[in-house]
């Protein structure tokens, strides 16, 4: 990898790399390869070595367990300037890939070598640094997964998940979404995602169409999701 624009790209995404030494720095850039992933590209399976390890340029890409009867649940997603702590960690203590990462949003990642990456995190305080930050704020995102999992009821869960797409979106009163993907946000069944939309509806908190819920009283969805 030798464009100069790119070099600065990847800089400005990841700027723990402008505290790398010189020399470092050039192996850095030299090794790097830059990739481009289409929606549904499975980076790595459950299971699967941890042989290289990814940064990603743009894109989204979710992390997500599988059970055996087929529910998933997301464990967090890796946008621009991420990348993945669950890696690191195969990486680091020899171990297999313990989740699903999959493309979300077409992606451009940057990919290294696994051993040239332990070579980069021993001796670099920089990428150490990055890599504790990334590991805090993963690990806070788990613990509220954890939270919502254990100790909120469903319907909770449910008005604060639409709360927060449409609040992402800045779209106040639709969210275009399938009950399927609803649930598989929340690791439950399509059926417990549909029963609590038709009792939303029943009450005019929402009205619903094919792959549509429209808010209709924000308001009292927040009442129900605590917010």
């Amino acid at each position: 990898m030798n464009s100069n624009n790119s070099v600065d790209e990847i800089k400005l995404k990841f700027p723990f790399l402008s505290s790398l030494k010189m020399e470092m720095l050039k192996r850095f850039m030299e090794t790097i390869k830059i990739k481009k992933f289409p929606i549904g590209t499975m980076i790595l399976e459950e299971g699967a070595a941890c042989t290289n390890m990814v940064f990603v340029l743009s894109g989204i890409i979710r992390v997500y367990k599988l059970s055996p009867e087929g529910k998933e649940i997301t464990l967090y997603r890796l946008g621009k300037g991420e990348t993945c702590v669950l890696s690191v960690s195969c990486i680091m203590g020899n171990a297999h890939y313990p989740a699903i990462a999959q493309v979300e949003e077409e992606a451009i990642l940057g990919i290294i070598p696994a051993g040239f990456y332990k070579e980069l995190f021993l001796s670099e305080a920089g990428c150490q640094q990055f890599i504790f930050n990334t590991i805090s704020t993963r690990l806070q995102e788990v613990m509220l997964l954890i939270d919502e999992v254990v100790f909120k009821n469903m319907d909770t869960r449910l008005a604060a998940f639409i709360i927060q797409k449409l609040d992402k979106s800045n779209i106040e009163e639709k969210l275009d979404m399938t009950h399927e993907k609803i649930a598989i946000e929340l690791g439950t069944a399509r059926e417990v995602v549909s029963r609590l939309l038709k009792d939303f509806e029943k009450k005019n908190i929402v009205s619903l169409s094919r792959g549509r819920i429209i808010v209709k009283n924000k308001e009292l969805l927040k009442k129900i999701a605590g917010v």
